[in-house]
């Protein structure tokens, strides 16, 4: 409709118009952004002197506070230095003993606060506390904590450090003030919380610098409390606290809440006045717990900005209005040469191809001259062309005729098909070769000669060669009429119009089933083993090293699968090499049947397959490993008699884990060897840490030996407390090992190889002694027991009842104080055997515990049947008992359920309050977690014990 309208008006006057139009949006749209930017930059500038204003405040308030802390301990620890120096001089005197000088002194330090909860203690220079408030901290050794190594270096002076008390969620900044006593070697300590100075500083020192601070005509500088008193204001405020705005919004309350920051509000001079908008910019002093505000009205601060956006719309117009000017000025030098086009264009339109423009403007009115100009020549050239077409085509129906003769007489098949692939005409070699005549064929896609054995993406790449080159040549099979596939060498090229559409194709083929046939018999020959009719090892190769090229290029994934039949040997020697040969056959064809077509199957070896999977990802290559595994685990019928075999499979991948197909087969092969060490019937999937982990495994396996005749493990103990008392009611038993290089290994590394080496034995007697050797001759509660484990290996040797006794008697020991703990899966593998042996030794005296309970598969018969005083919930359950209803379901009903058995409850890996809570309520009676303690050293053990339950 727009074009419509505009083309009733002539070229000038659009020209003019559309010119006016643009001009006029850039002009506006140029002075909008160039008055915003000012704008920009001016807020900005306005906004910074707010915040310096806010911030240099906030920074002279924290300085007169820091000088007015270090001034106050200061002036306290000298003031008692100098109580100490005179109270020292009565002992030089005569006047009072030196045990009595250093109690009066110790009196009047204690004597003293600072702040709320500061308060005056000393230490010597060697780390030990001589005086402080807590009684149970006097002679301890506090060296660990950084701030006391610096004041042992100093002896005096000023320090700020971080401290975080027992039960607190945070660490909080604490301060103090050091002076030395030489004659006792006390420094003498004076500390409180820095938070509590707050009252050494008075608004009243900054009210006339805050008052004299003015911004704009009406803007001011406040200050106020954390609670929103206001304790410097120009006018009479009441509190902060839920002051709200001429539109009712509570700006008082958020900035109380947020403390740093902006915002803005609408406010009122007068009751009566319009609402103004304000800006608030304010800034917390940590240290005083003040805010301080700056405030100043909205329309003050950009009165500016109107000013310049006055002038920048002014000179916008004035340069729009000479712009236009312009415009119809070059408006005019278009449209009259376009006139003068116009009549020569009509006059060509007449007949007359003798006409020309020849403007010689170098604008685009000129260009389009000079083209028509070029136009007429090139039309009068065609017109002189068209009368010599006519010889042509005569020459081009004779070598129509030759091609025609040379497309009958070929030996090879052609097939010609139009542009959609429809057959328009084939040669006589096509029916020799095909066996299809031209009536069967004709009108027909060439898709009737498809064999099937190839992929549509095979097809798919054919046919985009030929779009991009217009020339595809490759072998392919294709299907004689009589139903035989066989192979040929086909050529097939587009011919084009010379618009470059494509007007038919033609095939050329030649029949290969001789040559294939004489190929395929020295293939077998070389690459195919010749029991199974698998590729060998050598065809393996060559297509790992072509698969790695193509994923290479592609960044696609190759995987291998090694297959190894367990105990193959044993069928060849018990059942004869005929049957293991059937076997192989068997194997291998079932392993043909769980790959896709295109995978390889190969006889690496003896009993030994390699599976070759290209384009896959490593969850992929674990799906075919469990089929691989499934498949060859049903039975084998061979000459009526059942077969069985397992497999070990290992798994290695490209680029993953080698990057040749040598490395990728020994990758693959060393992690068949891995499942087959783990049990067999299984597979793994290849890790570098392999041999890492081998040579790792061996150094490990050399240094547990060494380090049990050196007797280099320690025990360490986690307190186990009593959820009523709160005391210590027991300890478990944990064995740590320390290399000679002061490397720590873990647990879950050595103990699973004591275990499989057969030294957890050995290990498990030193535990015994040393917890026997540890609590001998303590004076622990009658109650107190010390549970230690024992492991699968242990509880299964035949003289481990003899062996416990043994080292018990020998060390004089109450069997009373001890409790074993064996793991629920253990007991439950042979419970009449099992409950024979927890009967031994509880009738020596022991106390028995299930570890790890809720993780095997117990019942309430067995409970009741075995010997048992103590359920171990496992940490599994107790980790997730706040959040997860059923971990919490299942821990109270365990504990039910030992109530109901008479039995006692322990929760280990109690890490939280929450948890400690809800397991009080349950009922659970003890517990231990790293909420109380982590396991320790016995002698810090004794002290931990000693200071919870005093």
């Amino acid at each position: 409709m727009l074009t419509g309208l505009l083309r009733r008006f002539s070229i000038r006057t659009r020209l003019a118009l559309g010119l006016s139009a643009l001009l006029a949006v850039a002009v506006y749209a140029t002075a909008f952004l160039v008055s915003s930017a000012v704008s920009n930059v001016i807020a900005s500038d306005i906004h910074e002197a707010l915040r310096n204003t806010t911030r240099t405040f906030a920074t002279t308030v924290s300085s007169m506070a820091n000088a007015s802390v270090r001034n106050r301990l200061s002036a306290v620890a000298e003031k008692n230095l100098e109580i100490v120096r005179a109270i020292h001089r009565r002992e030089r005197n005569g006047e009072i003993t030196e045990a009595e000088a250093k109690k009066l002194a110790r009196d009047v330090l204690l004597s003293q606060t600072i702040g709320q909860t500061g308060y005056l203690y000393a230490i010597d220079s060697g780390g030990k506390v001589v005086v402080h408030p807590h009684k149970e901290v006097v002679g301890t050794d506090v060296t660990d904590h950084e701030f006391i190594r610096t004041l042992m270096k100093t002896r005096r002076g000023y320090l700020e450090y971080d401290w975080k008390n027992p039960g607190d969620a945070e660490s909080m900044k604490k301060v103090l003030s050091a002076t030395y006593f030489a004659p006792w070697d006390w420094i003498i300590t004076a500390s409180a919380y820095r938070h509590e100075f707050g009252d050494l500083v008075s608004p009243d020192d900054f009210r006339p610098a805050v008052n004299a601070l003015r911004l704009g005509n009406s803007g001011y500088v406040f200050v106020v409390d954390r609670n929103g008193l206001p304790l410097i204001h120009p006018r009479d405020v009441p509190s902060m606290l839920g002051l709200k705005d001429a539109k009712g919004m509570p700006f008082g309350s958020r900035i109380l809440t947020e403390r740093n920051g902006s915002i803005g509000y609408w406010w009122r001079d007068a009751p009566n006045a319009e609402p103004r908008e304000k800006f608030a910019l304010f800034k917390e002093v940590p240290a005083m717990e003040w805010i301080v505000v700056a405030t100043v009205y909205t329309d003050e601060l950009y009165k500016p900005l109107f000013q310049i956006k006055v002038l920048t719309y002014g000179i916008g117009t004035v340069t729009l209005l000479l712009m236009l000017l312009l415009g119809m000025a070059v408006s005019r030098s278009i449209t009259q040469p376009l006139s003068r086009f116009m009549d020569t264009v009509d006059r060509a339109g007449q007949g007359d191809y003798g006409v020309r423009v020849r403007d010689a403007g170098n604008d685009e009115i000129g260009r389009l001259s000079k083209h028509f100009d070029r136009f007429m020549d090139q039309l009068v050239a065609s017109i002189t062309q068209l009368e010599n077409e006519t010889e042509y085509r005569k020459y081009e129906a004779f070598q129509r005729h030759l091609f025609e003769e040379v497309f009958v007489n070929a030996l090879e098949g052609i097939c010609i098909t139009d542009a959609k692939g429809t057959i328009i005409a084939i040669n006589p070699a096509f029916t020799t070769i095909t066996g299809y005549s031209e009536e069967e064929v004709l009108g027909r896609n060439p898709s009737v000669l498809k064999s099937d054995r190839h992929p549509k993406e095979f097809y798919d790449q054919m046919w985009g060669a030929l779009s991009a080159n217009g020339h595809w040549v490759g072998e392919i099979w294709n299907r004689r009429k009589s139903g035989e596939v066989y192979p040929e060498l086909l050529s097939i090229s587009a011919i084009k119009e010379t618009d470059g559409q494509i007007r038919h194709f033609v095939s050329v083929f030649h029949d290969m089933t001789d040559e294939k046939r004489k190929e395929e018999q020295i293939y077998r020959h070389i690459y195919l083993d010749a029991l199974t009719g698998l590729p060998n090892k050598e065809l393996l190769l060559d297509r790992i090293a072509m698969a790695v090229g193509h994923a290479r290029d592609r960044g696609a994934g190759v995987g291998l699968i090694f297959i190894d039949l367990d105990n193959f040997k044993n069928i060849n020697d018990s059942m004869g090499h005929p049957v293991g040969d059937t076997l192989l056959q068997q194997a291998g064809r079932r392993l043909v049947d769980e790959v896709a077509p295109g995978q390889t199957v190969a006889r690496y070896g003896g009993d030994e397959f390699v599976l070759l999977l290209e384009n896959v990802r490593e969850t992929d290559m674990v799906s075919f490993a469990e089929k691989v595994l499934h498949a060859l685990k049903q039975p084998f019928v061979i000459s009526g008699t059942e077969v069985f075999v397992t497999t070990s499979v290992g798994l290695s991948m490209f680029p993953q884990d080698a990057d040749d197909p040598a490395t990728l087969i020994r990758n693959a092969e060393m992690a068949m060897y891995q499942a087959k060490d783990s049990g067999k019937d299984s597979y793994r999937m290849f890790a570098a840490e392999m041999n890492e982990r081998a040579l790792r495994r061996l150094e490990l396996e050399a240094n547990l030996r060494q380090s049990l005749l050196k007797r280099e493990f320690v025990v360490h103990y986690q307190p186990k407390v009593s959820l009523t008392t709160g005391r210590v009611v027991g300890a478990e038993a944990l064995v740590r090992w320390s290399l000679a290089d002061g490397s720590l290994v873990s647990p879950a590394e050595f103990i699973p190889l004591a275990e499989e080496t057969g030294l957890i034995v050995q290990l498990g007697e030193q535990v015994i002694e040393t917890v026997c050797g540890d609590i001998e001759g303590r004076d622990f509660p009658s109650d107190f027991r010390v549970s230690i484990n024992l492991s699968t290996t242990q509880f299964r040797q035949k003289d481990l009842i003899k062996s416990i006794r043994s080292i018990v008697e020998q060390s004089n020991v109450s069997p009373q104080q001890l409790e074993f703990e064996i793991t629920e899966s253990v007991l439950m593998q042979d419970i009449d055997l099992n409950t024979a042996v927890l009967e031994q030794m509880v009738e020596m005296g022991f106390s028995v515990s299930i570890d790890d309970f809720g993780t095997g598969h117990s019942s309430l018969y067995y409970l009741k049947k075995l010997p048992i005083e103590t359920l171990k919930i496992d940490r599994s359950f107790v980790r997730d008992i706040v959040t997860d209803p059923s971990d919490a379901l299942i821990v109270q009903t365990v504990v039910l359920m030992a109530g109901s058995l008479n039995l006692r409850v322990v929760a280990e890996g109690v890490e939280t309050n929450a948890q400690a809570d809800l397991l009080r309520t349950f009922g659970c009676s003890t517990v231990q977690g790293f909420l109380y303690a982590k396991p320790m050293p016995f002698l810090e053990f004794m002290a931990y014990q000693k200071a919870v339950n005093t």
